[in-house]
Order: C-alpha cells, then sequence, then structure tokens
C-alpha cells in the first residue's frame, strides 16, 4: 500500500467524511503489513454499512451522530497506527526500533516490580558505601539497558488503551519510582504522541502535570501536552476541553506563554552562536591566558616588556574579558542557549547512538560515565556539574565524557578550579535554577539538540520545525489559540517583533480577536513593511494612531513606512514628532533632513544638518547626509569639502560617485573618470551600473549644470577608459 493511501484516509476523517475514509483505507486489506488491522477496518466498514442501511430503510436513530462520531475516531486511532507500521515495516531509519521492540516482552507489573526494585536496591548500595564494585556496577548497567528498551517501546507503541494510560501514570508519579526513570518515560511518551497523536498518551501528560510534585517531571509533561496540542484536531473535543481548563489555570498559562518564548530562544540557537563568535570569541581569545599545545593546556608567561612599554595593557584586556563574559551572561540570562555552538560539536560520542540518552536526566551512576568516573577519583565535578551545571542534561553528558579525554593532560591549578566549579563561570543561585522556568528552558534545550542534530531525529514529528519557525508556533494551533486569550497573544506577538520572527508574527496576528487594539496594528503595520508593502504598512501605522496617539511604536512605524512609500511630508513630519520625543536619539533628526531633501525641500534640511554635523562631528552617517543636501542645494564647493573628508575618514563606495558630480560640475574631468571609474571598481560593477546611478541623479546634475549629452559622453569616456 501507498502511504498516499493512508494520508487521504486522514484528510478524509479530518474532514469528519467516514464513507470517504473507509473508502480510501481499503488497500490496507491487501497488504499483510498491516494483517494487525485487517480484522478492525472490516468491523468499522461493516458498522458503517449498517448505519447506512438503517437510514436507508427510514429507521430513526437517535444515536447515530454519537456513533458517527465514535466510529470517525475509532478509524483515527486505526490510521495512526498504520502509519506507525508504514515507518516501521518500509523505512529502514525506523525498523531497527521496531526489531528491538519485537524483543521487548515484559508485562506491566514486570517493569513496576523492575523499577521499585532497583530503587530498592540503589538505596541499599548508597548506605553500604563503596562495597561491591561489580554489583554497584551490574545493578546500573542492568537498569540503563532495561530503561533504554522501554524507552524504545514506549516512543514506538502503537495507540494507548484506558488501561496503557492508567499504567503509565501511575508508574510516573509513583514515589517508588525513580525520577529519572519517571523523567525519561514522560519523554517517551511525548516523542509518541506528538508524531502520531494519541487521546489517551495526550491525557496523561496533562495527569502528569497536575499531579506530579517533582518539578523537573512535571516541566517535561506540560511542554509534551502542549507540543502535543498542536497536532490533534477536531475528532477529539475533548482536547479542546481539556485545552480550556489548562489555560484558565494562570499559572499554567503564564509557564506556557514563556515556553513558546523560549522554542524561539532554542531555535535561534545558531544565530547567537554567530552573534558569540563574531562579536564576543575574538577578545576572550585575545585575552585567553594559556596556550594549548600537543602536550596538553599550558599558561602563557608574561611578558616582561609589556609592563614597560603599554603599562595599561593587561588592565585594558582584565576589562575587555570581563566585558565580554558579562555580555555572555547577560544572553544567558535573557533565555539564548550560548552554549549550542560549542556542545554541538560534541555529540558523536557512543553514548548518543542510543536513543533515550538524548532525553536522559544527568546522574553520575550512569554507566556510559564509568571512565569519567574512574579518572576524577576523589573529585567532586560529577555532583557540582549535576547539581549547578549551567548547561542542559545532554551538554552536561558531553562535558563529562570530554572530560575523560584530556582530564590527564589539564595543569593542576585548571583541574582546582574544575573540582570547585570555577570553570563554569558564574553560577546561577540555587533558586535560579531550580525554578520552572530554568528547568523548562534546559529541557526545551535538551530537545532542540536531538531535533537539530540527533541522526534518528527522522523518527519522530519536529515540533521546532524544519525550514522555518512556524511549527513551533503551539500557541496558535486550532485548539490553543481559542482558548488563549488576547493578553497573552499580544505578550507573545510583541516578543516576536522584537526578535524579528515575521513569518511566525504573521501566523499569530489573526488569532487576535481584538480587531481595534493597537499593538494589532503595530505588528501588522510592520508584517507590511518586512513584506515590502510600505503604502499598506502606511495606512496601517495612520490608522493605528488615531486610536492611540501616544504609541512611539506606531509613529516610528509610520515614519519609516510613509519614507519608503515616497510620502516624503508625512514621513518628515513623523520624524519631527519623534525628534521631539527623543532629542537623545539623533537618528530621528537625521531621517527627518532625509525626508527633506527627498521632498524636495533641500533648502530646510541645511541648518538642521550642520547643527547634527557640530553635535556629533565625524559622524560618516551624518557628512554623507549633510554632503548630498548640500549638492542637491548647488552649494558644490561646500559639498566637495564634505566628501573630501568623507573620503579621508570612511569612504563608502557612493561617495566616489558623488565626490565625481562635485568635480565635474566644478569642470575637473579628469578627476571625475578617475572617481568614476574608481566606483565601478570598488563596486564590482559594469558601466551599465553607472549608466543606472547617473539616471537616478539626473535632476541634480542638470540643476548644477551638466546637460544631458554631456552625460551620454561622460558614459562614453568611462566605458573606452575602462576598455583600454
Amino acid at each position: 500500500m501507498d502511504k498516499n493511501d493512508i494520508l487521504n484516509t486522514k484528510k478524509c476523517l479530518i474532514g469528519k467524511n467516514l464513507g470517504g475514509a473507509l473508502e480510501a483505507i481499503q488497500p490496507l486489506l491487501h497488504d499483510n503489513t498491516y494483517v494487525s488491522l485487517h480484522e478492525r477496518i472490516s468491523k468499522l466498514t461493516d458498522d458503517y454499512q449498517l448505519m447506512l442501511n438503517y437510514m436507508r430503510n427510514g429507521y430513526p436513530d437517535p444515536a447515530r451522530a454519537v456513533v458517527y462520531r465514535s466510529t470517525l475516531r475509532k478509524l483515527d486511532r486505526v490510521t495512526n497506527e498504520a502509519l506507525l507500521l508504514f515507518r516501521t515495516q518500509k523505512d529502514s531509519r525506523v525498523s531497527r526500533f521496531a526489531l528491538r521492540n519485537a524483543y521487548f516482552q515484559m508485562t506491566y507489573p514486570d517493569i513496576r516490580q523492575h523499577l521499585e526494585d532497583y530503587v530498592s536496591e540503589a538505596a541499599l548500595l548508597q548506605l553500604e558505601g563503596q562495597g561491591d564494585d561489580n554489583r554497584r556496577r551490574k545493578l546500573y548497567q542492568d537498569h540503563h539497558q532495561l530503561m533504554s528498551a522501554l524507552f524504545d517501546s514506549v516512543c514506538f507503541s502503537r495507540q494507548w488503551h484506558a488501561d496503557d494510560r492508567e499504567f503509565f501514570v501511575s508508574l510516573i508519579l509513583s514515589p517508588a519510582t525513580d525520577p529519572v526513570d519517571a523523567a525519561l518515560l514522560v519523554s517517551a511518551i511525548t516523542l509518541s504522541s506528538i508524531t502520531y497523536f494519541d487521546s489517551h498518551k495526550y491525557n496523561a501528560l496533562a495527569t502528569i502535570y497536575r499531579q506530579t510534585t517533582e518539578e523537573d517531571i512535571r516541566q517535561r509533561a506540560l511542554v509534551g501536552w502542549a507540543l502535543t496540542t498542536t497536532r490533534t484536531h477536531a475528532l477529539y473535543p475533548e482536547a479542546g476541553q481539556l485545552a480550556a481548563e489548562m489555560m484558565a489555570d494562570e499559572a499554567t498559562a503564564t509557564q506556557l506563554s514563556e515556553m513558546q518564548m523560549q522554542m524561539f530562544f532554542c531555535i535561534n540557537a545558531e544565530r547567537d552562536n554567530d552573534k558569540i563568535k563574531r562579536d564576543i570569541m575574538p577578545n576572550l581569545m585575545k585575552n585567553n591566558g594559556f596556550n594549548i599545545t600537543r602536550h596538553g593546556i599550558e599558561e602563557k608567561e608574561d611578558d616582561p616588556m609589556q609592563d614597560i612599554l603599554d603599562p595599561e595593557a593587561s588592565d585594558r584586556a582584565m576589562e575587555e574579558l570581563e566585558s565580554s563574559f558579562q555580555r555572555m551572561r547577560e544572553m544567558q540570562l535573557n533565555g539564548s542557549d550560548i552554549y549550542f555552538g560549542g556542545f554541538s560539536q560534541m555529540k558523536r560520542y557512543p553514548f548518543f547512538y542510543t536513543l533515550s540518552n538524548w532525553f536522559c536526566p544527568f546522574y553520575a551512576e550512569h554507566p556510559d560515565l564509568e571512565p569519567t568516573t574512574a579518572k576524577l577519583q576523589g573529585s567532586k565535578l560529577l555532583q557540582i556539574l549535576s547539581d549547578n551545571g549551567p548547561f542542559c542534561d545532554s551538554d552536561k553528558f558531553s562535558f563529562a565524557l570530554a572530560l575523560a579525554t584530556v582530564i590527564d593532560k589539564i595543569p593542576e591549578n585548571v583541574k582546582s578550579m574544575i573540582n570547585d566549579g570555577a570553570a563554569f563561570g558564574p553560577i546561577a543561585d540555587e533558586e535560579t535554577l531550580s525554578s520552572p522556568t530554568n528547568i523548562r528552558l534546559m529541557y526545551l534545550q535538551d530537545l532542540y539538540r536531538f531535533f537539530r542534530i540527533s541522526d534518528q531525529r527522522v523518527c519522530f514529528y519536529n515540533p521546532f520545525g524544519e525550514k522555518d519557525s512556524v511549527a513551533a508556533l503551539f500557541l496558535c494551533s486550532d485548539i490553543l489559540k481559542s482558548h488563549a486569550g488576547d493578553q497573552l497573544l499580544l505578550r507573545t506577538g510583541n516578543f516576536l517583533l522584537k526578535r524579528g520572527e515575521f513569518t511566525a508574527l504573521k501566523k499569530l496576528i489573526p488569532a487576535i480577536h481584538d480587531t481595534a487594539s493597537p499593538q494589532k496594528g503595530v505588528m501588522q503595520g510592520y508584517c507590511y513593511l518586512y513584506d515590502g508593502l510600505y503604502t499598506e504598512a502606511t495606512d496601517e501605522f495612520r490608522e493605528t494612531l488615531m486610536i492611540a496617539p501616544q504609541s512611539r511604536s506606531a509613529l516610528s512605524g509610520l515614519a519609516r513606512a510613509a519614507m519608503l512609500s515616497g510620502q516624503f511630508d508625512e514621513a518628515e513630519h513623523a520624524y519631527a514628532q519623534l525628534a521631539l520625543i527623543h532629542p537623545e536619539k539623533k537618528n530621528y533628526a537625521l531621517n527627518r533632513c532625509i525626508a527633506l531633501i527627498k521632498g524636495g525641500r533641500a533648502s530646510e534640511a541645511v541648518a538642521p544638518l550642520y547643527q547634527l554635523d557640530y553635535e556629533q562631528p565625524e559622524k560618516p552617517e551624518i557628512m554623507r547626509v549633510l554632503a548630498w543636501c548640500l549638492l542637491v542645494c548647488q552649494r558644490v564647493a561646500q559639498a566637495k569639502k564634505m566628501y573630501e573628508r568623507l573620503i579621508d575618514l570612511a569612504p563608502e563606495n557612493e561617495d566616489y560617485l558623488n565626490y565625481g558630480y562635485c568635480q565635474w560640475i566644478e569642470g575637473d574631468i579628469s578627476q571625475v573618470i578617475t572617481l568614476f571609474t574608481q566606483f565601478l571598481d570598488h563596486s564590482g560593477a559594469a558601466p551599465e551600473k553607472l549608466a543606472e546611478e547617473l539616471e537616478k541623479d539626473k535632476e541634480v546634475l542638470l540643476t548644477n549644470g551638466i546637460n544631458e549629452s554631456d552625460i551620454f559622453m561622460m558614459l562614453d569616456i568611462v566605458r573606452r577608459e575602462r576598455e583600454e
């Protein structure tokens, strides 16, 4: 059977077309891959035929609508199982997990007994102290293998029944279950449910979130529930009711709002990493106090001449170093994933070939950490890493595994620093580390690393999205957006606007119910700007200002949109207002002058531009606008001096062109040819580029006495000069 047949069945089900869905799924009956589903499909087909017969014969049936909806849901569960079977049988990337699951035959009572026995035996070993290392090692190894198999089994489990839900909920909530095991099982339920929606798993995650007393497990369940909500649809009205109950709780709604923002912090990890590499790491590398050699890490020797030649150099280096660390710290406090860039390169250890390890809470007794533990005899590092490490769990494992390979080459003073936790930099206080917000962020970072790096991610639906970030906007799922409330959506929208996430923002705006909301108008206006719809943006900001005249965001947007749409008088007026409100922001005054020039009122811009140049001397952006303004106003000698200053200070390519205009107007043709040639050389453009620029600036040239024939002749001269 082709996968499209299953997907067509799913489309019919979402459209509540039971007859079409049953017809679409019939090819499964002729494929032995789905033999376990044949009886259920045949039974549902027969039941629907009976319903049709009753209706055809005119029998009244008050329960017909209920039975119809029930049959839709039953067939939807069958379709979800068919999708899972298709992938486990036909997709080699998934089939190895299916093969492993075939050998996992433990009953529910056996699973519970093993997990409870493990907790008891581990506690007993702790009481005994060092005891028998072989016994300790075997206990953790055997338990790890079982939990890994159980994790895979839940991840690729078929649709649950009520008794499955009750078993796993009670197991996870049981005080006799180790919190690490409980957390792993929550993640397994999440991966399964977001890939093939299961109402029982969805309900289980909500129940765990509401009832657990362990904050780590609680936040995992909330994340799983929220991400699964995006995968449900109208066949499950109880999902909508559950969403309404969750969103009605103020604390839960707040946490979901935080989580939505944290999703985008995770998505932007690579962008933040680029910023760190570009703006921060050069200072850190320049001022580091160690040399890395093939023999290990060695301390640098101080340069004895440095204090004589530049006695303040060490102080400056320390200030730069502290500033760089502070910038990284601020990024981290604001939610940025500052460690992604480094640790993403450390996920190729065999440890990460095991699926469950990507989601395992960090604990020092993990069997794969034995080499590290053996080399850190007497060290408290792993405990410090577990309790206070500022990384997510998968990064903690990466750090510990990497440490085992280099620990022998690290100088003693650095070992000491690592042992007391100083190597991790400023560590947040315990209250911050254990806060729901931080716990949730660390778990989301674990999830993001898996879906961004792991080869096993292809087995599951990616809640962060592939090519764009819209999939991560779970608050705009069909169920949640109707219960989120405008205040929460507006808060999220403002966050997306500040982060420049316009694709996601455009999806969120229609979910905001209040059509007269000024904030919604501002968001819509900036989306128009992003799409290049400048006239629409101007209209939107103008209407918003009628509702909220004091909105600076709307006024700023209007100024920019009016400028881009060619409505220069309106742009000038808006920038003038902004300059009065924010006199310290000189760009508003500068942009007002640009609007005056573009609007044919250049003479009005000369005085304020000279004032700006006086207040902020040697500012290239101010000098450039002033020079052009003087040229437009036919004050060529003054413009020429300004361009000479610019070329000496910080030339841009356009400065050579405009300086050439000045020389041309004054009659120095040889200089004009040189400058125009420089303009083309610096831009790497053909002479046609010069023709385009001269056409754009034609009015200014004509005003200053350069006639049209001169322009054509100059183009020919420059073209032939370059050919020679």
